[in-house]
């Protein structure tokens, strides 16, 4: 009796350590693809001078898909290939792996630890433009840290402050919130100025922004909604009915989304 009780455990440990073999085998990462994208972030084609694909494959291929770590593989490909940022990391079961990447393009560049930092629209450090010039946001960290601590391709550029870091993520996506109202990256400056007093924040902490042509636009509580608020202020501000692009006039968008305009 108990040998047929021993006989089916053994055939239990078994039947499981196959159950693992087959799975491990299954699940083992097969083909790793790379998936570019636009700015907008729509698919495009293989670019002329994209990322070696045999490479990168390489380096996953023959791994759990399962202990795969996207985390990591964004940090690695980051670092290895810092004219792509790797954004998103999509595992299809059970083998294949692909690696979204757009263009890094600087968005924005500001003074900090001696040193011009540009950066892309995800905060990462970017090189910078080959021709043209970006909107310079160092108002934007006025009175505050400019402690660096890191800036690296595979991380996020930050500073020591986490009030500087978060001005700089909702000066980000202020100039995101610009580029939906179709002005391009390119012309940012054009529209916004050169002064490099455009983004400041008071001492309540609302988002100011002074564009070329005047007409201040104050986004309060800029912790909520920012990017849809700033659109809609930018409805205000470029209603052809009413001019409000002079110094007289100080658009505020309100937490609730409300917009006044009073005049000075």
């Amino acid at each position: 009796m108990k040998s047929k009780k021993l006989l089916i455990s053994l055939l239990a440990v078994a039947m499981v350590v196959v159950v693992i073999v087959v799975l491990a085998a299954v699940l083992t990462v097969k083909n790793v693809y790379i998936v570019y994208h636009g700015f907008d972030g729509t698919e495009i084609g293989l670019p002329d001078e994209g990322i070696a694909e045999n490479e990168v494959s390489s380096a996953y291929k023959g791994k759990s898909i399962v202990f795969l770590s996207k985390t990591r593989v964004m940090e690695e490909m980051n670092e290895k290939y810092n004219e792509w940022h790797a954004f998103a990391i999509v595992k299809q079961f059970p083998n294949v792996v692909e690696i979204h990447v757009v263009g890094r393009v600087a968005v924005a560049k500001f003074s900090a630890g001696g040193n011009i930092v540009y950066v892309d629209s995800f905060g990462y450090p970017a090189s910078a433009p080959a021709d043209g010039d970006v909107i310079d946001i160092s108002s934007a960290f006025s009175g505050q840290s400019l402690d660096i601590k890191s800036n690296t391709p595979a991380l996020p550029f930050q500073f020591q402050s986490e009030i500087s870091n978060t001005r700089l993520g909702y000066t980000l996506q202020s100039i995101l919130a610009t580029w939906q109202c179709m002005v391009e990256i390119s012309d940012m400056q054009q529209v916004l100025g050169t002064g490099g007093n455009v983004f400041t924040f008071n001492e309540s902490g609302d988002l100011v922004i002074s564009p070329k042509t005047g007409g201040r636009i104050v986004v309060q509580s800029p912790e909520t909604d920012l990017s849809a608020r700033l659109i809609k202020a930018y409805g205000v501000y470029y209603n052809k009915q009413v001019n409000l692009q002079n110094d007289d006039y100080t658009i505020t968008v309100h937490k609730n989304g409300k917009i006044t305009t009073p005049s000075k």
